[in-house]
């Protein structure tokens, strides 16, 4: 018994390893690839989400002001991730809520490994990193979804 018990851990810890998101530049994205394809549009707004929340946490203690303007994006964008997963996996809002706020959580801490080593090794989080544009382009998805709201209330 105790055998099966090892084994069913081994397997579910390399499941989990092999499942697990990887940071990668959404910046190779467009903002049309958001649109026409669900699985992108998931993917870049995790990402973005994660993104930020890793800027938050890292600059909200010395930056006040700059940590909130970047945890806002996050609350902007929170609804279209969960709305957005439930739709591609078909499951309701709350259950699909659940399991982003944990991918979210998850990226969100390699995120701030990969901008930590980036500090120590350049000395800032973003310089010769691929994360300084991918900061860019998820305003850039912010700022498209902000307006798509306003669009949709003032009509």
């Amino acid at each position: 018994m105790i055998k099966i018990k090892n084994i069913f851990i081994i397997v579910l810890f390399f499941s989990n390893y092999l499942f697990a998101q990887t940071i990668e530049p959404l910046k190779n994205y467009s903002l049309e690839s958001i649109l026409e394809n669900d699985e992108i549009n998931y993917k870049i707004l995790e990402g973005c989400i994660s993104l930020y929340m890793a800027v938050t946490e890292l600059t909200r203690e010395r930056y006040p002001d700059l940590g909130d303007q970047f945890s806002e994006m996050t609350q902007t964008l929170n609804p279209y991730g969960i709305i957005s997963l439930s739709k591609m996996q078909g499951q309701p809002y709350n259950e699909a809520k659940k399991i982003f706020f944990n991918n979210v959580s998850n990226l969100k801490d390699q995120y701030i490994d990969e901008m930590n080593k980036n500090g120590k090794l350049n000395g800032s989080y973003f310089k010769g990193s691929f994360l300084g544009d991918d900061l860019s382009f998820c305003y850039e998805v912010t700022r498209y979804l902000q307006l798509a709201i306003m669009e949709s209330l003032g009509e």
